[in-house]
């Protein structure tokens, strides 16, 4: 199917991330300029640093916990993602038993995962358009597609995960939720949120900082060591350190290279009036994915606009991507996405664009590591799934942290070896090649089925794709 044309005024989108725009921040926190010292000092003040802070001060209140960020609260991928707060794990293929299941204890700490972020968020107060309508994942639109998409419903079938989690829709089901163009079926999950990624980070920020916790940002951690933690203007020593850096680990960061930083963007449209929205569907505010390769996902905003993220790239030297905006060339790729897979948004104003750094391991799975050692712990590698593995991972650490055993330390995502156990990932420019490789065939492979349908070159470049893949 042919792709229509963007609004005229779309070619002039470039600006930052949507979620930021319009939003009251609290003043800034002022930066560390002496040395000092703390119980347990985290770096990153995103989900995960800021989950393991709160849960930290839930466990044992008189903690003296500090949190430095190099920037402002929620810089980097907390307030920029889709806004998907999901019970998922990427790579789950890692974390099965013998029988190749995933264990029961596992599958319950997932599915009970959104509910009880909802109920936290509720019980401190935090108002960040949080909707709890579920998704729908895997949409397809090509016989290809929809063979991937019933084989991606029997993996997590084959972990263990009943119809109450993961089922499929017929394409009448899927169109009575959604009206994505040719809908050939998809996968339905109860256990995904939506919410606004920035007024998350910043209302979280708000209730650690009541908590107690000491948050300094503009501070840059160019040196992490086993209790010492060297910045611009000062140092912290602290019997436990937790890097909560994720995709922004740079130099000086002992993840640094064991997580690469992936760039993703999205778009948003101008708010939508009822009819159009009624032309869309979304009504019970469900958030929204397609079965291509590198997944299309969209949510429908409170203020009733529709966001879009798809793509990602790689930058030179595997930088991760500080600035909000984007190139107008990618935004202009992005809507054209959009439009193919929704062409009632025909005309519709683009009014945002904007990028982000996903944190990559090399095996390509999350984790979370303590390492009793060094006493420098982490969480991260969620690989795009971060809103809600951060509140997991996050209390994870707090109880690793605080020595406790518990249904979730004993999780198979958790480690306790040391950091340096993460695989590195290969020098430059080899990660960049590789990359940009994938993407192209990805890009191609979708390309040719909506251009040419489901023919040899369509076929040839699914192979390619299917060799490329790194799932």
């Amino acid at each position: 199917m042919e792709a229509a044309t963007p609004h005229p005024d779309a070619r002039q989108a470039a600006s930052p991330s949507l979620w930021w725009d319009g939003l009251e921040r609290d003043a800034a926190e002022p930066p560390l300029e002496t040395d000092t010292t703390a119980d347990i000092a985290i770096v990153g003040g995103g989900y995960t640093g800021l989950w393991t802070a709160y849960f930290l001060k839930q466990i044992q209140p008189d903690l003296d916990v500090m949190l430095v960020e190099a920037k402002h609260i929620g810089h980097g991928a907390s307030g920029r993602n889709g806004g998907w707060l999901m019970g998922a794990l990427e790579g789950y293929d890692a974390f099965t038993d013998d029988s190749g299941t995933l264990p029961t204890a596992a599958r319950q700490q997932l599915t009970q995962l959104v509910s009880r972020a909802g109920e936290i968020l509720v019980k401190e107060g935090i108002d960040c358009d949080f909707h709890h309508g579920g998704c729908v994942m895997g949409a397809a639109r090509h016989s290809v597609q929809i063979a991937r998409a019933k084989k991606f419903l029997a993996g997590f079938h084959g972990l263990g995960f009943g119809e109450d989690d993961y089922r499929w829709l017929t394409p009448t089901e899927l169109s009575q939720r959604i009206q994505v163009a040719n809908p050939g079926g998809a996968v339905f999950t109860p256990h995904v949120a939506r919410i606004q990624p920035a007024k998350l980070v910043t209302g979280l920020a708000r209730v650690v900082k009541s908590l107690g916790v000491r948050v300094f940002e503009h501070t840059r951690a160019h040196g992490i060591h086993s209790g010492v933690i060297h910045c611009d203007r000062g140092s912290i020593q602290a019997g436990q350190i937790v890097v909560a850096t994720e995709g922004y680990s740079e130099a000086g960061n002992p993840l640094h290279r064991r997580l690469i930083p992936v760039q993703t963007g999205m778009v948003a449209t101008e708010p939508l009036s009822d009819m159009q929205w009624s032309g869309l569907g979304f009504a019970n505010n469900e958030t929204f994915a397609d079965c291509t390769r590198a997944a299309t996902y969209l949510q429908r905003t409170a203020d009733s606009r529709l966001v879009i993220g798809a793509r990602g790239h790689y930058q030179p030297g595997g930088l991760p991507q500080h600035g909000l905006g984007d190139t107008r060339a990618t935004g202009q790729q992005r809507e054209r996405i959009a439009l193919s897979l929704f062409p009632q948004l025909t005309g519709v104003r683009f009014t945002h664009n904007w990028g982000g750094s996903v944190g990559v391991p090399r095996d390509w799975h999350p984790h979370v590591i303590h390492d009793t050692f060094s006493g420098i712990a982490t969480a991260g590698g969620y690989v795009g799934e971060g809103v809600g593995a951060s509140f997991l991972f996050g209390q994870t650490l707090a109880e690793l942290l605080t020595g406790h055993d518990t249904d979730r330390t004993r999780m198979p995502w958790v480690t306790r070896r040391s950091l340096e156990e993460l695989k590195r990932w290969e020098p430059e420019p080899l990660p960049q090649l590789g990359l940009k490789a994938t993407m192209m065939a990805f890009g191609t492979e979708e390309w040719l089925l909506d251009r040419h349908g489901e023919g040899i070159a369509a076929k040839a470049a699914g192979w390619l794709c299917d060799q490329l893949d790194p799932h």
